[in-house]
């Protein structure tokens, strides 16, 4: 997805048309046009911040040179969903010992280990 595309799935995402991005955000809607028609390539940072912001995504989220980053994001999301499927079908006690176990990386996280 170019930087336009992403803007326009956060909109669609929220039920907001772009249009009411723009004047909610204080920005021209030609800012969005001349993105969408490829005569801009890129916003400046101080009108991405605002858009980031709106969505509440960080500004490397819009970064199309990026692909990697979305690829992580989806491998994420898959091993969360795998572990939070997984743990409706355990037991108690192989749910404590799961919790036992992430308060064990959680700690050696903070530790610095």
């Amino acid at each position: 997805m170019n930087m336009y595309e992403k803007i326009i799935f956060l909109c669609e995402d929220r039920g907001i048309r772009a249009g009411r991005l723009c004047k909610d955000i204080d920005i021209p809607r030609s800012t969005l046009s001349e993105l969408k028609c490829g005569r801009t390539k890129s916003l400046s940072t101080q009108t991405l911040a605002k858009i980031a912001k709106y969505f509440g995504v960080t500004m490397g989220y819009f970064d199309s040179s990026d692909d990697k980053v979305e690829e992580m994001r989806d491998q994420l999301f898959e091993k969360r969903k795998l572990l939070f499927d997984m743990s409706a079908r355990a037991t108690e006690d192989q749910l404590d010992a799961l919790l036992v176990m992430l308060k064990s990386i959680d700690k050696d996280t903070e530790e610095g280990v």
